[in-house]
């Protein structure tokens, strides 16, 4: 067996993830087994002097479990004083060994203005992303380990909060959040809606003592409500219909309030799952998510692949979806909203025009007249003056 084998990764492909990872990030890889000995070695982990002393290779074992505890690649730091961090390699629940990234301290740390130099949560998820797309982990496992730290995170802020604010009762904390619980629910903000659901179950710990049958009736009701809420949001009526229903026979089985918080929150997210599962079936949600982020960035330099990651689609998906439903291709909507935001900074502000195409997301003035012209059939110069 080659030794790559030892992690389920050949030497072939973790040169192709490194590859893509570098370019993107202009960060290293490298690939190790689960006592944190280099398989493949990437960048300066690679070049050390001693890749395999203990305390080296213990840095990188321990950057891979974190990154199964969490469920994302967490940073730490190498005896070499390199930031590091690591997505587990999995087959089913087993580790086999994980994909190390390592970048300099001074890239990862806020520089003299305060701001980092990498966008370093993106890099990470971006690594754990690469990993679950070519299957080379457990996605399911991680998203449950993340969902976990998320929850219990939540519990933590929701009893310091709790702690520090006037107690209400159980019927008035209801009325009170249920409006903005459901904002949520309709909007898919999944974060607002964890983070008032918690609030809520807090205080009906607080409030409830042993009425635990007063607790499932308010909890039973906020469920079809909430039902109510996801099928104006666009979800299919039949699916939250038999939510309920069952959610009613779960219910009668729940004998602490332990369990009844836990169910309310399995209920939540399957009711947020179902949401965004009918919206993604939409195209036409999807065209406009995509159209919406791209109207957003549309001054930055973003790419094809940046609004096909930020509406969860694949590339070659999100193309044919644009080309069918839009008309147009990316390339021409992108640089039609830039064209347009450049005509309003002509008709209302003085700038030089080689400072509004530079803004506007072109690499020089000379492209942006030969654009702007293609769009308004006139140069930026003579739609000035038009409008001055």
């Amino acid at each position: 067996m080659p030794r790559g084998g030892r992690c389920g990764l050949d030497h072939e492909s973790f040169s192709e993830l490194a590859r893509t990872y570098a370019e993107r990030w202009k960060v290293d890889l490298c690939a190790v087994d689960c006592e944190g000995d280099i398989l493949f070695p990437g960048g300066p982990c690679g070049e050390c002097e001693a890749p395999g002393r203990d305390e080296c290779r213990e840095a990188r074992a321990f950057a891979v479990s974190e990154g199964l505890r969490w469920g994302e690649p967490s940073v730490t730091q190498c005896p070499r004083r390199r930031m590091i961090w690591a997505v587990p390699l999995m087959c089913n629940a087993r580790v086999l060994g994980g994909l190390v990234a390592n970048t300099a301290e001074e890239r990862v740390l806020p520089d003299e203005e305060g701001c980092p130099r990498l966008d370093i949560a993106r890099v990470c998820a971006h690594l754990r992303e690469i990993a679950e797309e070519h299957n080379l982990t457990n996605a399911a496992a991680l998203a449950s380990n993340r969902r976990q730290y998320y929850d219990e995170q939540q519990r933590a802020h929701a009893i310091h909060d709790f702690k520090n604010r006037v107690h209400y009762s159980i019927r008035e904390l209801y009325m009170r959040e249920e409006p903005a619980l459901m904002a949520a629910i309709r909007s898919g903000d999944r974060r607002a809606a964890r983070e008032i659901l918690n609030e809520l179950l807090m205080t009906v710990h607080y409030h409830a003592g042993d009425r635990l049958d007063l607790v499932k009736s308010i909890f039973l009701e906020l469920v079809v409500t909430m039902s109510r809420t996801a099928v104006e949001a666009g979800g299919a009526p039949q699916q939250f219909l038999g939510m309920s229903y069952r959610g009613i026979d779960e219910v009668s089985e729940i004998a602490s309030h332990e369990d009844l918080a836990a169910w309310l929150r399995e209920m939540l997210e399957g009711i947020m799952d179902a949401i965004e599962h009918s919206r993604r079936k939409d195209p036409g949600f999807l065209l406009f998510e995509a159209l919406d982020y791209m109207r957003t960035h549309c001054c930055e330099q973003i790419s094809r692949d940046d609004v096909a990651e930020a509406v969860h689609l694949s590339p070659s998906h999100f193309s044919h979806l644009i080309k069918r439903e839009a008309g147009a291709t990316f390339t021409y909507l992108l640089n039609r909203m830039r064209i347009d935001r450049a005509a309003e900074m002509l008709a209302r502000t003085d700038r030089e025009i080689a400072r509004i195409a530079l803004e506007c997301g072109f690499r020089d003035q000379s492209y942006f007249t030969k654009v702007f012209k293609r769009y308004r059939n006139t140069t930026p110069l003579r739609y000035r003056k038009r409008f001055s």
